[in-house]
């Protein structure tokens, strides 16, 4: 095993929490009364805007999740949980609350990933939106990753298999050589198995809960149990 390829959002920046699980959260604890279906299709229509907008070039993380809430707001404002418009003052300290959050888990990640980085070569394969090495140098992951690979950036997405493919191109290595670690067995698992790399599934909160895990050599619950997968592969 020569190279590790992480997913990013919902694995390196939140422990296998899916962002929709992440947002869902934040409304609970900022005490928006707004019914789980309501806020779905705000999450999907936040996604779906931004990722049809031009690449968020040298946008930091803060003002990513600022971008999404306000989306969010922006569905919930003709759905029946119009109610919701009253709170969008608050999008900044949500917003603030994420990051901190967040800043708690990318520290831990950090910690992680030096250990990995002196026996491996390491990279990133997200589904972003043009800012990624913006927020991976705001986040603290600067000089880790031999290669950063941004959907926006690429023009590919997962779980298109390709997408893993300019990863390993540029990291010089053999599908059989590089283990794949995400949070969502459709797109980072199944691809990345299809191609031939083996493959670490961080099954925490996902949004999909799939019932076949055969493509996933390994199921951890903590991103610190890569090291004893990779002791053990």
């Amino acid at each position: 095993m020569k190279a590790l390829l992480f997913d990013f959002g919902g694995t390196l920046d939140t422990n296998g929490v899916h962002w929709a699980e992440k947002f869902w959260d934040l409304y609970q604890q900022f005490n928006i009364v707004l019914t789980k279906e309501e806020f779905m299709c705000a999450y999907i229509f936040a996604e779906r805007s931004l990722g049809e907008q031009s690449p968020l070039n040298g946008v930091s993380f803060r003002e990513t999740v600022a971008k999404q809430l306000s989306l969010q707001f922006d569905a919930l404002a003709s759905s029946p949980a119009a109610r919701v418009e009253l709170q969008r003052n608050r999008i900044p300290e949500m917003a603030l609350s994420c990051y901190d959050e967040v800043r708690v888990v990318t520290k831990r990640a950090q910690e992680l990933l030096h250990i990995l980085k002196a026996t491996y070569k390491l990279g990133v394969v997200s589904n972003f939106y043009g800012n990624l090495t913006t927020v991976c140098e705001e986040l603290g992951f600067d000089n880790i990753f031999d290669t950063l690979i941004d959907s926006a950036v690429v023009g590919v997405r997962k779980p298109d298999p390709h997408i893993f493919e300019l990863a390993l191109l540029r990291l010089g290595v053999d599908p059989r050589e590089c283990t794949v670690i995400g949070d969502s067995y459709d797109r980072d698992i199944v691809p990345a198995k299809m191609l031939g790399c083996k493959t670490i599934w961080l099954r925490v909160q996902c949004l999909v809960q799939s019932t076949d895990t055969r493509q996933a050599d390994f199921i951890i619950h903590d991103l610190d149990e890569i090291v004893y997968c990779l002791k053990h592969k």
